[in-house]
């Protein structure tokens, strides 16, 4: 495996994901056993609507194909979950008006443990978490007090040790090599001008900013070694018109713009003879304002080519206003969360709900609805993840 594709792999192996199969003889029987990691299900985190405690979880299970929602209210994820990052059978959900990251048990989506990020951070520097991701046996998250913070995902403790990073951070990815990993993290500044990608070495501690004036208001990184994929919202005109949003390549000082008119990304895998070799990336482009319907389009980090993808089979349940969307990394299935039209929309105008419970659907990776993969979530869904189990076939 190539060097720059470290921590892609990283990626994939904290995810619990097995691409090859791992063979066993079964001499007393005289049978071959093969291992397999299978996607089992998917969750939706949903923000709820703000100051309405309302956040949750919902569950889309693969085997009966229905959906539970969990983990709604004061009990629960309280208001504004914001992301999510799986770990075996761990789920850390970032409660962002909270303060906290909710320990979740994958298997029941009971909480083991809150952990107050203004408690364990400090009461400027913890407050607001936003992003998460993981690197080994740690688990790192943005907040809106300019920090990265870290939790030990065995222990469940809080490292001491935090980064100072740039204005209001967002998403955050892991690349580099094996001996020398990189935290990318993405502080967006709000959108004022201020916008850095922040390079976090996770041997040596020290914290790089990264400025050029095409990065400007950036929301998600994905790394692959040192190369950044990058899906920045730009500006606003006056008329509050979205301007330079879309999807961009950094590497080494240089800057490019991949797939024009992009709000929201999602990432998958890129397979050759059953080896992970890059990213599917998958964006929709719904800004604020548009009336014309939401486009979509694909990139592919291995061949360079960039594709649009148009949605179909979908009739009656179409995707009205994307607020999520993610690729299973084993299936290659697109999940797309959508809210729903406002009931009391007029015709010629018609504009999204952000208070009634919306609803996802899943495609093929050409497009294609899948049959009987239509289910509801929670209001206003935010972030799409995956659970795996394990399977033993015998042959």
């Amino acid at each position: 495996m190539k060097k720059y594709l470290f921590g892609f792999m990283m990626m994939v192996m904290s995810a619990a994901l097995v691409t090859s199969c791992i063979s066993d003889d079964d001499s007393d029987k005289g049978n071959n056993t093969t291992k397999i990691v299978v996607t089992s299900g998917l969750y939706v985190v949903n923000n709820g609507t703000w100051g309405q405690n309302n956040g949750s979880l919902t569950y889309f299970d693969y085997s009966t194909l229905k959906e539970e929602q969990l983990l709604s209210g004061a009990n629960g994820l309280g208001d504004t979950p914001n992301d999510a990052y799986t770990k075996g059978d761990t789920l850390f959900v970032v409660g962002s008006t909270e303060n906290t990251i909710f320990v979740v048990n994958r298997k029941d989506f009971s909480i083991i443990k809150r952990i107050s990020t203004v408690a364990e951070m400090g009461e400027a520097e913890g407050a607001t978490p936003r992003h998460i991701t993981g690197y080994g046996n740690n688990i790192y998250f943005t907040t809106y007090g300019g920090y990265v913070g870290i939790l030990d995902a065995k222990t469940l403790n809080m490292s001491q040790i935090k980064y100072k990073v740039g204005s209001a951070p967002e998403g955050l990815s892991v690349g580099g090599t094996s001996s020398e990993p990189i935290l990318y993290v993405a502080n967006s500044d709000y959108g004022y001008g201020n916008a850095s990608i922040s390079k976090i070495n996770l041997s040596s501690g020290t914290v790089e900013e990264i400025k050029n004036e095409k990065i400007q208001n950036p929301q998600e990184i994905v790394a692959l070694g040192n190369e950044l994929f990058i899906l920045d919202w730009g500006h606003y005109d006056d008329s509050w018109n979205q301007i330079d949003a879309g999807l961009y390549y950094y590497y080494n000082g240089n800057v490019r713009q991949l797939i024009a008119d992009a709000t929201g990304l999602g990432v998958g895998m890129v397979y050759v003879n059953d080896q992970v070799v890059g990213y599917q990336l998958v964006t929709f482009n719904d800004p604020y304002g548009n009336t014309s319907g939401p486009t979509f389009s694909t990139y592919n980090t291995y061949t360079g080519m960039t594709g649009k993808l148009t949605l179909s089979g979908d009739e009656g349940i179409e995707i009205f206003s994307p607020a999520a969307i993610s690729v299973d990394p084993i299936r290659g299935h697109i999940v797309i969360a959508s809210r729903p039209r406002d009931p009391e929309s007029p015709d010629e105008y018609p504009y999204a709900s952000y208070t009634l419970p919306g609803y996802a659907n899943m495609y093929s990776s050409s497009g294609e609805y899948i049959k009987d993969t239509h289910f509801q979530t929670g209001v206003e869904p935010h972030m799409i993840g995956f659970a795996f189990d394990s399977q033993t076939i015998t042959y």
